[in-house]
């Protein structure tokens, strides 16, 4: 099982105390250091070994080809001085080289070296930094002749300084120096031009080849403020390039993106560590953290590789190397130097407050913002988000965000995590990576016995209620020195407070709208109740305000109603009311934001877009769940006054269903009924008996339903209920509808027998009719066409009865007695006028019939036909002055409805010539057998004859035909001729007949059959 960090780690004492100042020393400390502290501490980098073997093999002078120029080239804290120090150190004090560098360098006899150390911050140098370093080597005499007027020494007096017993010279930070320089005056020139040369040509020197024992090691200081300085040295190094044919060896003393960050600090700050085995066992056990995460898809961090990472950075969690390296490049930052102090915070803090005692690695999370030594070093790394510290992570009180979630939830997931986001969000960089995705928060604080469901729902808080926490687009988090949506939505609401009750009456009509109505039809939200009109035929649900003494003035205002049973009042807690009021302002403000947004083009794909809809949904979200919990005592009509039930609300994905849960409620109670229908059981009884009038078998309709919305104590139903109810019992003899808006219940007499009688066909042409006719109540039908019948007229035999008589009357007899003899049924035919114009000569012919039967009477001057109608007698020809003929059939009393004919307005054409031959170019198609040989015979009668005629007999599928050209004559027996012969082919085939042209010999004949055919010539059609 893991250890913990208390029980597996010793920190050094000087961790603890606050006095002292730091854990890295500035090179002008040299002499003062204690050597076997500083190493007990120092670790042992890849830049550092490069950096001491190779500056010994110059000063042991074991080679010639070792450089004896060093760069050490680094961001601020990256290292450097300290580099410079331990190379001094073992300069200085041969016994430590062999327990420094005996694992990867065997040190020679040579003693101690004499060590000239120059720290850039040094601006006052009268001499320069030649008499600098001729005094730390007590040959200031050696250079007197550049001291005053200050000149650059040149290489052979560098020669002449450094000569004889190996020297280490130690240039650090220049430039600072270089910029105090440029600002004094040497002559002509400045003193930081006089320098430049003086230290291009002490390289020059050492590079020569004369100085094969002297070593100079200078640091550099690149993207700093210094840049002049750092500009001069590169230049001094180029020329020494260009001169000497070689470079100076560039060293980095830490390589930051490695495990070395983790070593130094280690070796830094801890005097105690625990085996390979150990550290093993705390691996395991956050792989399998994470592999639980994985499961739970929080995170895709992979837990074998986070494995291998901790082996090698216990008792550190290895992002905390991937989170400083966004900011290790701001500006003024110091890297190794700053993260070292940070961790001895941090270190201090877990092991004085004990939680060291229960946690397994030292993680990003654990920075504590509360501190005021941690916020001096957040400021030198980034000052810009100390409001989103305040506001949203910590703050002294214990009132930041998220530490309100942390003391709502337990733990402190909220605080972890917002800790994690605000160091992601440090970098100052051109183009930084900013901000964590959920899946790297969550593989950052998984760890042993950590519940990660927590953390996530923390999160969410955060994400909801944090003033300066942002989303990318890209699904990543990230804190700003400027406020996000919460902000603006708390600003907003606040700004709400008088529309608050807008918003919720607005939502609460959409939240009980009555979708389905069949309980109640009319919301009425927080009104004034002496606005509210109750109406008999609508049932209204008036939601009410929670106050102390509303209860009573509603309790008081339904007893002075009159509609008692037309009302349903819903209302909550006090309590709950000011949370629905809290969360309506938060709901309006966000649908103002969002109205804004698209008032301002803003892109729907705009991450702060984007964001306003996550809010909008999760404060509608919150909204209903606030009405759900708050509004959930309803308030029924009883005969015993206003009766309580409380709701069984649901609520899914931002739907609440109010009007479901309010009818289930009340047919929880017996208030409502939807089984209201002919067939169910009981409700038309519960209505005979509750709204029937005592003793009445007779009742006015209107009055049933004014006592059903009166009493009190008669359910709820379908507002229609009533209606479709009395039409179902009426239409089954139940109920009687007897006028007058009076309905009847029975129990009723037996009827008596009756007769239906149905209209199958009736042939308009004939005025023949196929009747079916249905006994009612009996079994026998007798019918007589001259009255009423009897028992002795006709006996029906069969449903059905086929006739063209004006008037049949049918009686229907029970031979078993059980239903009297009811009157005789009768059936009357339709009577109709039917017409045709045709030509006789010259003269327009009109004929009328009389269907089936009757007397006909017309008038051609438009007077009533009864009144003065001329009777028919037969064909008449139609005076041309005539434009209207009124006609009407009269038989047996019936009386036709008045045939208005229109008289067309052309007269007769074309004039015929009686004495000359006649073509009538008309088509003349016959499609029945009977209509064909009618047809022949007046063509026949007339001595007329045909062309173009096609003659055919057809038969089912069988058919044969005989087709003339327009040119070729036929006469009638001709054509019935060629038609026999065909009908032997096709035996009872139907016969059809179809001609293009009639030919007389005269315009007589053609005038003579056109009255037989009853039509008229037309001019187009005459040819003579």
């Amino acid at each position: 099982m893991a250890k913990t960090l208390a029980e597996l780690c010793i920190p050094r004492e000087w961790v603890f105390d606050p006095s002292v100042r730091d854990t890295v020393h500035d090179i002008d400390e040299l002499d003062q250091l204690d050597p076997e502290r500083f190493f007990a501490e120092n670790y042992v980098t890849e830049g550092m070994r490069q950096l001491l073997s190779e500056a010994f093999k110059r000063l042991e002078g074991r080679t010639e080809n070792a450089s004896g120029i060093f760069l050490l080239s680094q961001s601020m804290g990256g290292g450097k001085t300290h580099n410079l120090l331990a190379l001094g150190l073992l300069a200085k004090y041969p016994k430590w080289r062999e327990p420094v560098m005996g694992s990867f360098y065997r040190p020679g006899p040579l003693g101690s070296v004499r060590v000239v150390a120059f720290s850039g911050r040094k601006t006052n140098t009268p001499y320069g930094i030649w008499g600098e370093i001729a005094e730390r080597l007590n040959r200031r005499e050696v250079l007197r002749d550049f001291y005053s007027p200050l000149r650059a020494p040149g290489v052979e007096n560098w020669v002449e300084l450094l000569r004889g017993d190996p020297v280490l010279l130690l240039l650090d930070e220049l430039p600072p120096y270089f910029q105090a320089a440029r600002a004094i005056q040497v002559g002509q020139t400045t003193l930081d031009h006089l320098t430049t040369v003086a230290l291009a040509n002490l390289l020059v020197a050492v590079a020569s080849g004369k100085l094969p024992n002297v070593c100079v090691v200078l640091t550099d200081l690149r993207a700093q403020a210094y840049e002049a300085g750092s500009t001069a040295i590169s230049e001094a190094l180029r020329n020494l390039e260009l001169e000497a044919n070689r470079t100076a060896t560039r060293i980095d003393p830490v390589r930051l993106n490695t495990a070395e960050l983790y070593a130094i600090l280690r070796q830094r700050l801890f005097k105690a560590l625990p085996s390979d085995a150990e550290i093993s066992e705390v691996a395991d056990a956050y792989a399998q953290a994470l592999e639980q995460a994985r499961v739970l898809d929080l995170t895709a961090f992979p837990p074998q590789a986070v494995r291998s990472e901790i082996l090698s950075s216990y008792p550190f969690h290895p992002g905390i190397r991937d989170l400083f390296a966004r900011f290790r490049e701001n500006p003024g930052f110091q890297q190794t130097r700053a993260l070292i102090r940070i961790m001895r915070i941090v270190v201090a803090q877990l092991w004085s407050a004990g939680a060291a005692r229960y946690k397994f690695l030292i993680g990003a999370h654990d920075v504590d913002l509360s501190r005021s030594d941690m916020i001096s070093e957040i400021r030198q790394i980034n000052a810009a988000l100390e409001n989103a510290i305040a506001h949203d992570i910590v703050d002294e009180r214990g009132g930041a965000v998220a530490q309100q979630i942390d003391a709502e939830l337990g733990g402190s997931g909220a605080r972890d995590a917002a800790t994690l986001i605000f160091l992601s969000s440090l970098s100052l960089a051109v183009n930084p990576v900013l901000g964590l995705d959920r899946s790297e928060i969550f593989g950052y604080l998984a760890e042993p016995g950590r519940d990660l469901t927590q953390v996530r729902e923390a999160l969410d808080r955060l994400q909801q209620r944090a003033w300066y926490l942002h989303p990318t687009a890209a699904g990543k988090l990230l804190f700003k020195n400027v406020e996000n949506l919460n902000a603006k939505l708390e600003s907003y609401a606040r700004g709400l407070r008088d529309e608050r009750e807008l918003e919720l009456r607005d939502r609460l009509r959409e939240m009980f709208a009555p979708k389905v109505g069949n309980c109640y039809q009319v919301v009425e939200p927080l009104p004034a109740l002496d606005q509210i009109q109750l109406s008999p035929e609508r049932v209204t649900l008036i939601v009410f305000r929670p106050l102390p003494t509303a209860l009573d003035e509603v309790r008081r205002w339904w007893e002075n109603q009159q509609y008692k049973n037309r009302v349903l009042f819903l209302t909550g807690t006090p309590s709950g009311y000011e949370r629905v009021i809290e969360r309506a302002a938060y709901l309006r403000a966000i649908r103002q934001i969002l109205q804004e947004f698209k008032q301002q083009n803003l892109p729907e794909t705009d991450p702060q877009f984007i964001e306003a809809l996550k809010i909008a949904e999760r404060e509608e979200s919150a909204f209903y769940l606030a009405c759900r919990e708050t509004f959930q005592i309803l308030y029924y009509p009883h005969r015993t006054g206003l009766v309580q039930v409380e709701l069984d609300p649901r609520y899914v994905a931002n739907r609440y269903e109010g009007e479901q849960q309010i009818v289930e409620a009340l047919k929880a109670v017996g208030k409502f009924r939807e089984d209201t229908g002919p067939d169910s059981v009981g409700f038309r009884q519960l209505l005979e008996s509750r709204l029937w009038p005592e003793g009445q078998k007779e009742v006015l309709w209107s009055e049933i339903k004014r006592r059903a919305a009166t009493d009190a104590g008669w359910v709820l139903h379908h507002p229609r209920a009533l209606d479709h109810l009395k039409d179902a019992l009426v239409q089954r003899d139940i109920w009687r509808d007897i006028g007058g808006g009076y309905i009847q219940r029975g129990p009723f007499p037996k009827p008596k027998t009756s007769v239906q009688v149905q209209r199958l066909f009736r042939d308009h042409n004939t005025g023949e009719a196929n009747l079916r006719i249905q006994p009612l109540h009996g079994d026998t039908i007798y019918y007589s066409f001259d009255g009423p019948p009897t028992t002795q007229s006709a006996k029906l035999e069969g449903n059905q009865l086929t006739t063209r008589a004006l008037r049949i009357w049918f009686l229907a007899v029970d031979s078993r007695g059980e239903h009297e003899t009811g009157e005789p049924v009768c059936w009357t035919n339709d009577l109709e006028v039917k017409y045709r114009f045709y030509q006789q000569g010259e003269q327009r012919m009109c004929e009328l019939r009389a269907i089936p039967e009757g007397e006909i009477r017309y008038t051609l001057d438009g007077s009533s036909p009864e009144r003065s109608g001329i009777r028919y007698e037969g064909p008449f020809p139609v005076p041309s002055n005539t434009r209207t003929i009124l006609a009407q059939a009269v038989a047996d009393g019936l009386r036709s409805p008045v045939l208005q004919i229109d008289v067309p307005m052309d007269p007769i054409r074309p004039t015929v010539d009686p004495r000359k031959p006649a073509l009538w170019r008309r088509r003349h198609k016959l499609d029945d057998t009977g209509d064909t040989y009618r047809f022949l015979e007046s063509i026949e009668r007339h001595g007329a004859r045909l062309r173009g005629i096609t003659a055919t007999v057809a038969r089912e599928q069988r058919w044969a035909q005989l087709s003339a050209d327009p040119q070729t004559e036929f006469t009638a027996s001709q054509i019935r001729e060629m038609l026999e012969a065909l009908r032997q082919y096709i035996p009872s085939g139907l016969v059809t007949l179809d001609a293009e042209q009639v030919w007389t010999e005269t315009g007589q004949q053609l005038l003579d059959l056109v009255a037989d055919l009853r039509t008229e010539l037309r001019s187009e059609e005459v040819q003579q």
